[in-house]
């Protein structure tokens, strides 16, 4: 299939003031971008975070000298450092026998850096089986119920059911995608899922990305990739933060608000390998950025509905991938900041227009070639 990229550039203008030095769980510091309110937003209204404690979590990370409860605590207590203080609704659950089966650790409350630290800290142990669809439950019913939720964000932080040797290995991944499925059908649009995987081992990250595409407004990313404090200030940016529309006018050399290209100009039929022309065409998207700074770009794809769902989501993922991967190699952009989602034939821009008996499959190509797409979205903050 061919596709087109339509660029959405958003010109963030806000600034950067960088705090003092602050501790982690582990003991290393972390410089947290301090993001400037009255340059942001919030784009959620709560969010609530769900921490995996189960014993595959007290395993040391593969690539780190530490287990993946202290690494996911870590990456916690730097987003915490790192979210502005906003008005935010907030909460922290966990599961696994390290906590019992699902508890609430804190809120739902008003938001505050030293409620969230103090739900945290009591994240001391790891074990048992890995029950993340009663983790999803109990923070459903217990945080998720009231009124004046707004838009909600949910981040699951865990190292995606790891352990499959386990009995209970595949039933639990059953279980937590039918509780996100169920925490989706009860709260609609309203809720994004966000998960952060503190594991490379296989078929963790694919896990991970199944409960995303659940909320259909989410990605996926791996704790690995937001753990210096300019990537942390980005995805906070991504996932809970909005430029204030009445902020100062961007600067003149910032981007142009939309770009569409060609599905000819990047890739051939069936194909994720960019062609000559579609390299043309990022390298011209990059030169109208100018010298503006943007610390966060996502690559999300888009195909139409021909063909098979997997094999479409598979496609979207692929050439998303390929964006990333020649904006990374060839335009200086720095991998860490780049996040890459594919929706295969979710959110189709035809709607019903292209629905109709009798319609030659040239013709129905031709009609759905709007769906073919990879959005990217350059937003964050200017320095």
């Amino acid at each position: 299939m061919k596709k087109i990229i339509r660029a959405i550039i958003l010109a963030a203008s806000a600034t950067l003031i960088v705090g003092c030095a602050t501790t982690a769980p582990s003991g290393e510091s972390f410089n947290a971008v301090q993001l400037s309110t009255a340059m942001y937003g919030k784009k959620a209204d709560t969010f609530v975070i769900i921490q995996d404690a189960s014993s595959s979590m007290g395993r040391k990370h593969m690539d780190m000298g530490h287990s993946k409860l202290d690494m996911a605590k870590k990456t916690l207590s730097n987003m915490n450092q790192t979210i502005p203080q906003l008005d935010f609704n907030s909460g922290l659950t966990a599961f696994g026998n390290g906590v019992g089966t699902a508890s609430v650790l804190y809120g739902l409350a008003p938001y505050s850096r030293d409620g969230l630290a103090g739900g945290i800290a009591k994240l001391t142990g790891a074990g048992g089986p890995t029950p993340m669809g009663a983790g999803i439950d109990t923070t459903n019913s217990k945080l998720l119920t009231g009124l004046g939720l707004g838009q909600i964000a949910v981040f699951i932080v865990s190292d995606g059911i790891a352990d499959m040797s386990n009995a209970g290995g595949s039933g639990e991944r059953a279980d937590a995608i039918a509780a996100a499925k169920k925490l989706k059908g009860q709260l609609g649009d309203r809720v994004c899922i966000y998960p952060i995987t503190v594991s490379n081992e296989p078929g963790s990250s694919e896990f991970m990305e199944e409960l995303a595409k659940i909320g259909g407004c989410g990605f996926a990313t791996n704790a690995m990739d937001i753990s210096s404090p300019k990537a942390m200030a980005s995805y906070v940016v991504k996932t809970l933060l909005g430029p204030i529309a009445a902020a100062p006018a961007a600067a003149p050399d910032t981007s142009p608000d939309k770009i569409t290209f060609s599905a000819d100009a990047l890739f051939d039929f069936d194909s994720a390998k960019l062609k000559p022309e579609g390299k043309q065409s990022l390298d011209d998207l990059m030169a109208k950025l100018g010298k503006v700074k943007y610390d966060v770009i996502v690559a999300v794809g888009y195909t139409d509905r021909i063909g098979s769902e997997d094999y479409n989501k598979r496609l979207s993922v692929r050439r998303a991938n390929s964006v990333k991967s020649y904006l990374v190699a060839n335009k200086g952009v720095d991998a860490s900041n780049v996040f890459v989602d594919g929706k295969g034939e979710a959110n189709p821009v035809t709607g019903t227009t292209c629905i109709g008996k009798g319609m030659s499959t040239k013709k129905l190509i031709a009609c759905l070639q709007p769906d073919r797409r990879v959005e990217i979205e350059i937003a964050g903050v200017k320095q």
